[in-house]
């Protein structure tokens, strides 16, 4: 059975791994993790979790891992490194979904030669609804490759990249995209309760509008133009506040246009402050 090293488990590390858990995949997982309450966490949720490399190292007779899953912050990556470097990690294959890291970053700092998979999930995964995109260097194996697809696939979607430059605007995008997702529900009931509305009342037709519209999108498989059009009446009040989103000035479209180009940016600046 493989062994499987999960480095953090934090928002994302956490969510990925309870995916793991929930398809019971057929792998022996171990978990660093330096916060105690996080640490706790993973152990109630039934996973090997470790303080520190030194401590997994004195509990196990094993000096390697088949897959290292790298979940933490671009900003924790070298010290990261660093303690992975105490195991002999030459024929790991690396899965980052750290943002803005390239093939080269880690191949600078751990051999020009790495197995390395750069992937991109998003929050959702913690529900099982996530997607992510990925992209891998050319020197796995047809059975590594089995092995990371179906990590990826235990907690989302995925999408296959063949191009490494599309990983900064899947992370703008989708990585990132839940917390626009989020402030849009924010913003709507924000408005509901400067409008009037009780602000219990405000939140759950926020919410539930959103929920509601996805699940239409995804059951209805029907074109979101096309059900954005079902619901305008000529001379109403969808068309009335479409006027404003749709603006090609200040609408929603060269809004998200700058959120995601400053998104991509910042992917890019992390690469180059590493």
């Amino acid at each position: 059975m493989k062994n499987i090293l999960l480095y953090g488990y934090g928002k994302m590390g956490s969510s990925i791994a309870r995916g793991w858990k929930l398809k019971d995949l057929n792998f022996n997982f171990f978990i660093i993790e330096k916060v105690l309450s996080l640490r706790k966490i993973a152990f109630k949720e039934g996973f090997k979790a470790f303080e520190s490399i030194e401590q997994l190292k004195q509990s196990k007779n094993f000096d390697t891992f088949d897959i290292i899953f790298l979940a933490v912050k671009p900003q924790q990556m070298k010290d990261t490194l660093k303690n992975i470097s105490k195991f002999n990690i030459r024929k790991s294959v690396f899965i980052s979904i750290a943002a803005g890291l390239s093939f080269s970053w880690f191949r600078s700092r751990i051999a020009e030669d790495i197995k390395i998979v750069r992937a991109m999930p998003n929050l959702p995964a913690s529900v099982g609804f996530g997607v992510t995109g990925f992209c891998k260097s050319n020197n796995l194996s047809e059975e590594e490759d089995k092995e990371v697809l179906a990590l990826l696939s235990a907690f989302s979607k995925t999408i296959y990249l063949n191009n490494e430059s599309m990983i900064d605007d899947v992370t703008a995008i989708s990585g990132s995209g839940p917390g626009y997702i989020f402030y849009l529900v924010e913003v709507l009931s924000q408005i509901g309760i400067e409008n009037g509305l009780p602000i219990k009342d405000a939140k759950i037709m926020a919410k539930e509008t959103l929920i509601g519209s996805a699940r239409l999108i995804e059951k209805s498989n029907i074109d979101p133009k096309t059900l954005k059009e079902d619901v305008i009446s000529p001379g109403g009040t969808t068309e009335a506040g479409l006027q404003v989103l749709e603006s090609k000035v200040n609408g929603l479209y060269p809004l998200f246009r700058s959120t995601i180009n400053n998104a991509v940016k910042r992917a890019k600046k992390l690469n180059s402050d590493g």
